[in-house]
């Protein structure tokens, strides 16, 4: 008897997890890509937004201006799930925002042109919000070199955790510790209600880290986090360039000083913790490190708003040996300077030997 009354109850809670699983709840992901020059990659992005197993999805594309056939390759794939936008170039953050306008989704899923998800991410995620209306959902990433295996790259969870806590877990992200800890935007899964709160992508700048930036006021705007175990986000990482984010110009630093102080305004409004200010410092001299000494002036500036955070003794490891070893010699701007010397006179040298 007793036997006969578990296995019931086995069966009763099997029956009714299976349910829950298989119709998780009624809502429409929107699944929102801007590209740029992306024609190598686009169809890829755009398989992969089509291959989701939870069956009720718009795919909103929106060029912004390419000048390849990224947008030919696109209106191949139009049809009553995908909508193509083609404007002018404006950057990433406005072509965001202008998906943005167009989607009539629960949920958002942002996806860049030359990234790609994994068959189950929206499903797997969307099952844990079922009961979490406030919170957001992160999957894995998976980090990969363009032209390799992409299940061989770089398996990421160090962002992928549960917390009720957003505030804590922005402290944690930004790196009050040391390094930042990194999550690619497209792991996020948005409540459109949360998205709302949070406002609009800030496209009057141009920086590499809007991504960044955007994120901060929809976690803040959250209740928390729920972390998949199941579904990834591929993240295609460039040897050669090719990767705005990695491109270092004063144009593109001073869109990151920006950012940065945008997430320093938002956090500092909601906690005066030592931690948000160690964290904060941290990240203003990550970026005083890589404009110097090409931009100085942008470099103080950087460092001016670290003093401002309570100052830290945090420094950037330069990568190399021997980049490490001359930081701990001669301190981190002159062994940035003799960095950059090397550079210029090994970047002359095979320019001398192309003309012969």
């Amino acid at each position: 008897m007793l036997f006969c009354v578990i296995f019931i109850g086995i069966r009763s809670f099997v029956k009714s997890r299976t349910t829950e699983i298989q119709t998780p709840m009624h809502c429409t992901v929107s699944i929102l890509i801007p590209a740029y020059n992306a024609e190598s990659f686009v169809g890829t992005a755009l398989q992969s937004a089509l291959d989701q197993t939870w069956p009720d999805t718009e795919i909103i594309l929106v060029d912004d201006g390419s000048k390849d056939q990224t947008l030919a390759v696109a209106n191949r794939y139009e049809s009553a799930r995908v909508k193509v936008i083609s404007q002018e170039n404006r950057g990433a953050a406005a072509a965001r925002n202008t998906a943005l306008r167009e989607a009539q989704g629960d949920f958002l899923q942002y996806l860049d042109a030359d990234d790609f998800l994994s068959s189950d991410k929206i499903r797997e995620q969307l099952i844990l919000l079922q009961e979490k209306p406030d919170y957001l959902s992160v999957s894995s990433a998976i980090y990969f070199f363009d032209g390799e295996d992409p299940d061989s790259g770089l398996l990421e969870r160090s962002g992928a955790l549960d917390t009720d806590d957003p505030v804590q877990f922005l402290m944690q992200l930004l790196g009050s510790e040391g390094p930042t800890r990194t999550v690619p935007y497209g792991a996020w899964l948005t409540p459109r209600s949360v998205a709302t709160c949070a406002g609009p992508w800030n496209d009057d700048v141009r920086s590499p880290d809007d991504d960044g930036e955007y994120f901060a006021r929809v976690l803040l705007a959250s209740q928390g986090i729920r972390a998949s175990k199941a579904g990834r986000y591929y993240y295609r990482k460039f040897r050669h360039g090719g990767s705005y984010s990695t491109t270092y110009s004063e144009p593109m630093l001073r869109g990151r000083l920006h950012s940065m102080n945008c997430k320093a305004n938002y956090l500092l409004a909601r906690t005066k913790d030592p931690r948000a200010y160690r964290a904060l410092a941290n990240r203003y001299v990550d970026l005083a490190f890589g404009a110097y000494p090409a931009f100085p002036k942008l470099t103080e500036e950087a460092l001016q708003k670290a003093k401002e955070m309570g100052d830290t003794d945090y420094i950037p490891k330069f990568g190399t040996w021997k980049g490490d070893l001359l930081r701990k010699l001669l301190g981190w701007k002159a062994a940035k300077r003799v960095h950059a010397t090397y550079h210029r006179t090994a970047d002359h040298v095979r320019a001398i030997r192309h003309h012969q």
